[in-house]
């Protein structure tokens, strides 16, 4: 069983990677005791053929990190929250028509420099006209005719 401490090793940096697709920062923390139990199974004799004292190892040092340094590498890595005023930078605001837009079919204006997809549900645009937005929906603004 002299395989045993290459697969703790195998195991701590694959739970390592997983931590990238899971939520909670604990993961990493496993991945950490496998990798710890895998180098101490190669350095101490006699402990790479006993999977007994491996799992205690594992467990222990892996419970030990997780309540050791988990509080301070969540502070660490933890992201910030950016409140939604439901507030659109966009309404309000004027966008000039590229394409024809009419109640049955949408068509494109021009905004900040970009093109983008726009409806309307009141007068039909013509290239040129100049409309205001009322409201963005993900990457289509809905858009009303200035008179």
């Amino acid at each position: 069983m002299d395989f045993l401490p290459y697969l703790w090793i195998l195991a701590g940096i694959i739970l390592s990677g997983l931590e990238l697709l899971t939520p909670g920062f604990v993961v990493i923390f496993f991945g950490i005791g496998a990798v710890l139990t895998g180098l101490l199974s190669l350095v101490i004799p006699g402990m790479a053929e006993n999977f007994i004292a491996q799992a205690i190892v594992w467990i222990i040092s892996s419970f030990s990190s997780l309540f050791i340094f988990r509080r301070f590498f969540k502070r660490t890595f933890q992201g910030k929250e950016i409140a939604d005023t439901g507030e659109d930078e966009f309404v309000g605001h004027e966008a000039r028509v590229t394409e024809n837009i009419s109640q049955k079919r949408p068509g494109r204006v021009q905004f900040q420099g970009t093109s983008w997809k726009a409806i309307t549900y009141d007068h039909s645009c013509k290239p040129g006209d100049t409309v205001e937005i009322m409201k963005k929906d993900n990457l289509t603004l809905i858009v009303s005719k200035k008179e």
